[in-house]
């Protein structure tokens, strides 16, 4: 279209052109501006969830762990359970996982580094307290004092499992909170590389270390 039509078309024609773009640029800021307020409320509720599993967390680490008497504890029940084969040890019921079932129905909004970790570092403790549970009742107190230690060590070699998972996945949610996906892909690199029949090689204490 020459200038000069362009000059004479109808100032309503304009006053329309100009309408049209101005609504189409608000479109697209509106738009713009609403995706940005989605990802940064994802973004909060991504740390906040991180930060409430992480305390969980620590939380069952240290209670494991038992201010690094827990191996020493378990050793002297074992003992005494083969000296005395009457002895049934008394297991506490625990929950581990309050937090956990509290932020499952909204877990997607965890990235896809730390979220594999998270779901089998609660599978594990729900397996303990499964086991724990059976453990107080009838059936394990009357069973033969053979079996009755056998099911005692699978039960003391989990937590001590769920210990040294707990402090990778820890660290894997530090790694996130500090680094970003980039570090804790190369936490899981590293955690990933680890000889399978290797001991846990830092069973040392939970961390302690806030996530941001």
């Amino acid at each position: 279209m020459e200038p000069s039509t362009l000059a004479q078309l109808d100032p309503r024609i304009w006053q329309a052109v100009i309408a049209g773009t101005v609504v189409a640029l608000g479109w697209v800021f509106n738009g713009w501006r609403t995706r940005r307020a989605e990802r940064e409320l994802r973004a909060e509720k991504l740390r906040d969830a991180h930060k409430a599993i992480y305390a969980e967390i620590r939380n069952v680490c240290a209670t494991y762990w038992l201010e690094g008497e827990a191996e020493a504890h378990a050793a002297a029940l074992i003992e005494r359970m083969e000296a005395e084969p009457d002895f049934v040890p008394f297991i506490p019921a625990e929950r581990h996982d309050r937090v956990y079932e509290t932020i499952l129905p909204q877990i997607d909004v965890l990235p896809r580094q730390t979220i594999d970790a998270i779901v089998a570092f609660y599978a594990l403790i729900e397996t303990i307290q499964w086991l724990s549970e059976d453990m107080r009742g009838e059936r394990y107190s009357a069973s033969g004092p053979k079996r009755r230690l056998a099911v005692y060590r699978d039960y003391i070699a989990m937590r001590a499992r769920a210990f040294d998972y707990g402090q990778y996945v820890l660290r894997l949610i530090l790694a996130f909170s500090e680094g970003g996906p980039a570090e804790a892909d190369r936490v899981q690199a590293e955690f990933g590389s680890r000889p399978v029949s290797s001991p846990a090689e830092d069973r040392s204490s939970p961390a302690g270390s806030d996530t941001a």
